[in-house]
């Protein structure tokens, strides 16, 4: 297995910013000696997944778009989250859901139900505004300046922030790439949501995991480290690059 780790790491190191690499550069990247990662580079240019330019310089090759039509054919988000959210809802006891943003509201498109008695209800299909709960704010907060503008025009009269305090919160939730919040759209809950990122890097998605606050905040600790773990796991299997491992 350290060998394959080793390979995908090679893949793993160009980026849209950086499509052409050197073997130094690739070398630098996954942090193998030279000679290593040439082995490995000529072993992915003997089965056409990179192509060796003019320069002396590296690319992947067009076989991978190949492959990444036969993912995006037969895998979706759901397909990569639910086992996850499942796993997830099994050890905690509560309520967790996949949403996504559309338009100004956040949508579900997938929840595993708390196995409480006492629980926090959420519908397949629910519709809610951007601005309200962890999971509209995550995914406000991945919307670009001008798409959060013209959410942030919307607020109600009656809401507790302003759209200054309200994008000082939004710009935090992005840089830490989570929320949590306290009876904020359903009195007595607590909230966690992280952003999903896709092969993009866009935090497309979000994953929430709900309950009465009462009981939620007893192992509030241990269930954010479970939520920033899926976090990683669902992007990276997304093909985002943010959470990619510096495979030794």
């Amino acid at each position: 297995m350290r060998a394959v780790d080793r390979i995908f790491s090679v893949l793993d190191a160009f980026t849209p910013s950086q499509p052409k690499l050197t073997l130094q550069e690739i070398s630098d990247r996954i942090s193998l000696s030279k000679a290593t990662t040439f082995r490995l580079v000529n072993s992915l240019y003997d089965a056409g997944y990179l192509v060796r330019l003019d320069d002396q310089k590296y690319c992947l090759s067009m076989k991978l778009i190949k492959l990444a039509g036969v993912v995006a054919t037969g895998l979706s988000i759901r397909d990569i989250a639910h086992p996850i959210m499942v796993g997830i809802a099994d050890q905690t006891g509560e309520t967790i859901s996949l949403n996504t943003a559309v338009g100004r509201e956040r949508v579900c498109i997938d929840v595993v139900e708390s196995s409480s008695r006492l629980m926090h209800i959420v519908n397949l299909g629910e519709h809610a505004p951007l601005y309200f709960g962890a999971t509209g704010k995550v995914l406000l907060s991945n919307l670009s300046q001008d798409e959060q503008a013209t959410v942030l025009k919307t607020l109600p009269a009656d809401f507790p922030l302003t759209a200054k305090k309200l994008k000082a919160q939004l710009d935090e939730i992005h840089t830490q790439r989570y929320a949590v919040t306290r009876s904020e759209r359903v009195i007595g809950s607590l909230a966690i949501s992280v952003a999903i990122f896709d092969i993009n890097d866009q935090g497309k998605f979000a994953i929430t995991l709900t309950g009465p606050e009462e009981r939620m905040k007893i192992q509030e600790e241990r269930n954010l480290d479970l939520m920033l773990t899926a976090q990683r796991e669902v992007s990276s299997k997304m093909g985002s690059s943010l959470f990619s491992p510096n495979l030794q």
